[in-house]
Formats: structure tokens, sequence, C-alpha cells
């Protein structure tokens, strides 16, 4: 029996090397059932051969022979936390999410130190239910408020409600107090339907009824009538940007009685133009970064991706300058249709006339509303209130050109209420050159520019012990290849580079140009599909990898192309950088993360809703910018090891400095670029990096003077995650 399993994995190797993946499968698993004892000195390259079927079958959408064949593969291997982490990426690409949660939490239940898994699993839920539900239920102001103006209109035993974008049905349950004659939810989510009925059902409201269907698909008939009181909370940062008004006018038209109201009643936006350095330089390239790429009069903006502002917590920002008194831009009566509708027409543009109040410039334009949900109570986003709601961002007009203003002055502004949604037009007649946030936020990182630059020269002297300068080439994978540059300006022979998009590379061989670099030097990649293979068997003299993305996790495509090059594409002698790269964390307590991750019932009425929203917690949020985050340290930053060690487990004892409950740790890098250079961290103001956040679920409290046994836990692939060993603690 053993001769003849093993003359099958034999015929199993050779079937996969020619290509015949599914034959090769077969006799695997012919192979396990013969002789079960092999299974486990098999089971990587079984894997592999799995992995590689399931590839051919999905690009030919043979979904269910995919689903067949992992199924056989479980059969074989009941408990492989690898299988069942791929089983649930494959439920997660064809949109079986709630299969693909329970097959990462499987994994995770028999392994919880496997990363893979558990980034998988935050992916889930974050589709599943967006972030913004829970800072939006965490918000006492705007929960109260619209509790209170719900009860000053309702007239008991009378009214027909409807509550649009139900979500967990919190305002539905506001309208129940009021003890209206019926009473509808509608959510266009699948899940926060599904929530919302659990919870209505929780908290002893049965004759809430919820439907799950956009209320623009719906009429009068759907939802048991025409409605006396219709509620809805579907505002962004932009006021108008969830289609608020296509949605009411539509309730006007079909859902509501000729005497129906509308909470709110009315909204107003406004502007404000202001100068702040800090905002400007996430969307406009910066002059320093222009002066050292020497194209010094362009006018590069960020990628727009049709978007026409920003959301941002403009509060956060303590560079921020208003250069002028905020103007209101449009009021909108939500009871009166006709202005509904003359707003949602409208091709006019609005023009705001602004009055300096110094010297100074201009730089973008900030946007906040008010809602007046009755004649006597207000919500407002207005950054600069101390009794703000913070459910909401304000919105940020980035893409304009900077002006420079004197005390006085009066200048223009003229903004379009595009299908619905806030545009602020173009202020410019030259032309704006397009790049992705990922070249912008490098080159913006004027730091470690100045690194690269500052270590020019020392590179130089070290490769000329090697080589001469005129046969040196050169790999440059970071977001913008300035490395490259300057080396090909000192005389170096080539560069390899990568662009993110296709403007990038316009730009790239418009900033080459500039600088007298012959473009018959320079070869750029495109895009994300290239691989390894793309340098054949060529050997370089410097390579400069970057392995993160923008919001502070490994890039695992940039993580496996980094270590392939320096392991098979380095010269001997040659320079690969960064040299080192260490992670870096500290231990706080975050009432801010709180509010974005855990929703507590105290703040929801008391009515009970964070036990089933709770089960969207994640483990991990990304694009925190640690200089706006507020919070308790609970212990000095310490090293977790470096980033691409192949030890898989790093532990370390952390020594507490304040007591506090213990809600995250905080993460980022320190760079070492190669040796004398000196190491640049990323957890300042304006790094191309964001900072990462490992959040602790539950809370553990922490007292002065004792220590937290902190572990990184890290995949083959280079993936990582931070936790706290509470048995420890």
């Amino acid at each position: 029996m053993d001769e003849i399993a093993r003359e099958n994995i034999t015929v199993a190797r050779q079937l996969s090397s020619s290509g015949c993946y599914s034959k090769a499968f077969d006799m695997y698993v012919l192979s396990f059932d013969k002789n079960p004892q092999q299974k486990n000195l098999f089971e990587a390259e079984f894997r592999s051969v799995l992995i590689k079927l399931n590839e051919v079958l999905a690009t030919a959408n043979k979904i269910e022979e995919i689903f067949s064949n992992f199924g056989r593969a479980i059969d074989a291997f009941p408990e492989n936390v690898h299988l069942l982490n791929d089983i649930g990426k494959y439920l997660y690409k064809f949109a079986f999410y709630p299969e693909a949660w329970c097959h990462f939490h499987r994994a995770l239940k028999i392994d919880g130190t496997f990363v893979n898994p558990e980034k998988n699993l935050n992916s889930v839920k974050n589709l599943l239910m967006e972030r913004w539900h829970f800072r939006m239920l965490n918000d006492k102001i705007r929960n109260e408020a619209y509790h209170d103006a719900i009860h000053e209109i309702a007239v008991p035993f009378s009214d027909h409600m409807l509550d649009i974008g139900t979500g967990t049905g919190l305002l539905a349950m506001y309208a129940c107090q009021c003890t209206p004659r019926t009473i509808v939810g509608c959510d266009g989510s699948g899940v926060m339907t599904s929530l919302a009925e659990l919870i209505t059902q929780e908290n002893h409201r049965p004759e809430i009824i919820v439907i799950n269907s956009m209320s623009t698909s719906l009429n009068y008939h759907d939802v048991g009538g025409r409605r006396t009181l219709v509620m809805t909370e579907m505002f962004d940062a932009g006021l108008f940007g969830e289609h608020v008004l296509q949605t009411l006018a539509h309730a006007h038209e079909c859902l509501m009685s000729n005497t129906g109201k509308v909470i709110p009643n009315k909204a107003e936006f406004f502007v404000a133009p202001v100068d702040c350095d800090y905002l400007n330089m996430k969307y406009q390239l910066c002059s320093t970064a222009k002066n050292i790429l020497n194209i010094p009069q362009d006018n590069v903006h960020i990628l727009t991706f049709d978007e026409t502002y920003d959301c941002e917590d403009i509060h956060l920002y303590q560079d921020m300058k208003y250069m002028a008194e905020p103007r209101s831009l449009l009021k909108v009566n939500f009871n009166d249709y006709n202005d509904i509708y003359e707003t949602l027409t409208r091709t006019d543009p609005y023009t705001l006339k602004f009055k300096a109040t110094e010297d100074g410039k201009i730089n973008a334009l900030i946007g906040w509303f008010n809602l007046y949900l009755t004649k006597n109570i207000t919500i407002t986003t207005d950054p600069r209130s101390d009794k703000r709601a913070n459910a909401w961002q304000q919105a940020v007009f980035f893409d304009n050109i900077p002006k420079s203003v004197k005390e006085g002055e009066i200048v223009d502004y003229n903004f379009l209420l595009n299908r619905g949604k806030l545009t602020l037009l173009p202020n410019w007649k030259s032309d704006v050159i397009r790049i992705s946030p990922e070249t912008l936020r490098f080159l913006n990182d004027t730091e470690f520019v100045n690194m690269i630059k500052g270590s020019i020269a020392m590179t130089s002297v070290y490769l000329g012990q090697i080589a001469d300068i005129s046969i040196t080439d050169i790999v440059d994978l970071c977001p913008f290849p300035l490395f490259g540059l300057l080396m090909l300006k000192r005389g170096a022979q080539s560069l390899i580079c990568c662009a993110k998009t296709d403007v990038d590379r316009e730009f790239f061989e418009r900033v080459f140009e500039a600088n007298g670099v012959p473009l018959s030097k320079l070869t750029i990649m495109v895009g994300d599909e290239w691989g390894q293979e793309i340098f054949g068997d060529e050997k370089y003299h410097a390579i400069f990898c970057n392995i993160f993305d923008l919001w502070g996790d490994v890039e695992l495509h940039n993580m496996e192309i980094a270590q392939q090059l320096k392991q098979s594409h380095l010269l001997q002698g040659g320079l690969f950088m960064p040299g080192n790269v260490t992670v870096v964390a500290q231990l706080v307590h975050s009432d801010w993360l709180e509010i974005n991750n855990v929703i507590h019932d105290e703040n929801v009425s008391n009515f009970t809703i964070g036990k089933h929203v709770n089960k969207y917690q994640v483990s991990q949020n990304f694009c925190i910018d640690f200089s706006h985050l507020e919070y308790t340290p609970l212990s000095e930053p310490f090293m977790l090891g470096e980033c691409n060690s192949d030890i898989r487990r790093h532990v370390v004892d952390v020594p507490v400095v304040n007591t506090g409950c213990l809600n995250a740790i905080l993460c980022w890098y320190n760079l070492e670029l190669m040796e004398h250079v000196g190491e640049i961290s990323t957890n300042r103001k304006n790094s191309f990096i964001d900072g990462t956040v490992f959040l602790i679920n539950p809370n553990v409290q922490l007292e002065c003077g004792n220590t937290a046994n902190i572990m990184r836990s890290v995949d083959p692939d280079g993936s990582f995650k931070i936790m706290i060993d509470t048995r420890a603690t």
C-alpha cells in the first residue's frame, strides 16, 4: 500500500510540473486515501497544486468545481488553517460573505496567531458594515437631538412614520416612543436590515416593520400607505453626497401625504477659505518637492477619482487658519418639494465672495452644515464649535490653485450641485498635472526625500568601489524613483522603476526630461500586474524597495518582489535599500479609536444595540495619522524586531508607565537607508506611510510599574499582527 501511495505522489508531481493540475490533484487525494500517514509530508505541495488548479478554474468561472475541490481537500485535512483561509478567500471573491466569515473565524479558532485569516475577516466586516456606523451611533449629541426632534414633531396615535435609511433602527425606536399608528424603516443594505430586525425585536419593538430596499424603489403601497412623518439621517460631510435630495424628492412624490412632515426640517451648508499647509500637502505637490524635481512652475495635483471633496476632522488640524468669515452656500427646506426640486435641478453655479481677514494665502476650502431638525433643535458640524456633532467629518474642497491674498481683498469661488453632490469649480486656466496619491504622498514627505538626497554622495562612493558609475544599473521601486533619478543624474547607466498608473508614468517621463535624463535609460513598469520575471537573470548594483502601502500595512506583492530582488538580483557587494526596517509599537488608550469600533449602549439612549453591532468590530485600523490621534500613552515606544525577519514570533516585556485601560497598540516603522545615514521614523507629520493600530478587545487594565507581554506574530508572506498575552499581564 505504501509503495502504491508513493508512486501516486510521483505521478502527481509529474502531472503538476506539466500543468495538469486537475489530474495531479486527483492523484494526491488518491494517495492520501491509500496512506493517510503521508498527508503531513506532502500537505504543502498538495495545497500549492490546489491553488494553481483553482486559479485556472476561477479564470474559467467554474465556481462549483473550485468549491468541490476545496471540499475534497478539507476532507483530507479537516483542521488545516491554510485551507480554511484559502476557502474563505474564494468565498469572499465570489461574494459569499457570511460563509467567508465562518471559514476565517474557524481558522482563527484553530490558530489565533495566524495573521491572514484575521486580516481577511476584518475585510469582510468592513465590507458588510462601514466604520462610520460606529462613529454615528456613538454620537450622543446627534442621537439626543434626533430623539428630542421626533418627540417634538410626532403626533401620538396619529402619525404613520417612515425611517429612510434606518440602519440599526435607532430613529425608528425613538419614533415608537411616540406611539405612532404605524412605523416602517427601510434600508438598502441587507446586513443593516437584518440588524435592524434583530435590534428592534431585542428592544421589544415588534411593531417596527423593516424593509430591505432603497426608499427610491418603493411607493406608498409598499410602505403601507402615505406617510405623515418621514425621518432620515442620510448625510455625508458634504451634506448631499448620500443623495438625500433625490431621496426626499421621491418621498414627497411617492411616499408622503400632502401634509406629511420631514425631520430634519431644513439644512444649510457653509464654506470657509483656509490656509493649512499640512492639509494641502495631502492633495498638491509642495514647492520643496517641485524644486527638487526641477519643475517649480508646474501645478501637480492628486488624482481625484471623480471625488469632488474629501472628508477630514478639521478641528484636529492645529495649523488651520481661517482666512475669511464662513459664508452660507445654500439652504434647502426639506418640507418644501419645490425647494428640493429647484435645488436638485439647478444648473447655475453658487458664487461665494469672501473678504480676506488678513494677508496670507488660501489653499483649501472647508465645508460643514447645520441640520435644523425643528424650529428649536439644530445639529451643527461646525469644526469650531464645542457642541458639534461628531458623527460627520467636514468636507475639504482641495482641487484648486492656492491663491495669495491681502487683507480686505475679495475672492470669488463657484460651486455646482452636480447630480446632487457639491463640486468646487476650477479656479485655473493653466494645465494641472495629475498623479496618484502614492506618488504625491511620497514626494511630499520632505524629510524622507531629503534623507534620500543626502545619501546620494555616500552611495556613489560606496558603489564606486565595485563598478564605474557609468555602468551602474539601478532598480528603484519607490512610489517615485527619486533615488534612481539622482543616480542617473550622477551618470548611472540604467534605471528600472514602477509607476502606479499611466498618469504617473507620464509624470515620471516629464520629470526625467526636465532633468536632462534620456528616457532611453529608463524602464517603467506600470500597475501591479508585473512580477519578478521582468528582471530575468539580470544583476543590479543598487536596489531600493518600498514594502509598505500608504495606509501603513505591509504590501505583500512589494514584500515578495523585494525579497526576490535581494536574494537573486543584487550583485555581490551591491547596495540594498533600505538596509533595515524595524517595527515600533506603543501601548495606548484612545477614546477616538473606541468610538470608531465599539458601540456603547449609553450612547444610544440605553437601547440594546452594542451586542449586535459589535460583532462587526475589527482588530486593526489603518490610515491613522498619529499626530492627529488623541490618546493616552500607557508605555514608551518599543521595538518589535525587524520587519523582514524570519522570526515568526517576537515577544517583548513592555514596562507600563501609566495606569489605564489598554484598547490599542500603535504601530509604525523606523527606516534605515544605509549605514551611517541614520534612521527615520514613519511616525511624524507628512510621512508618506500612515500609522496602523491593533485594537485590543476586550480592553485590558494595566497598572503603572507592571509589564505587559506583547507579541508580534508573522506569517511566512511577511504580514503581521501585534497582540497582548493577557495571561502574562
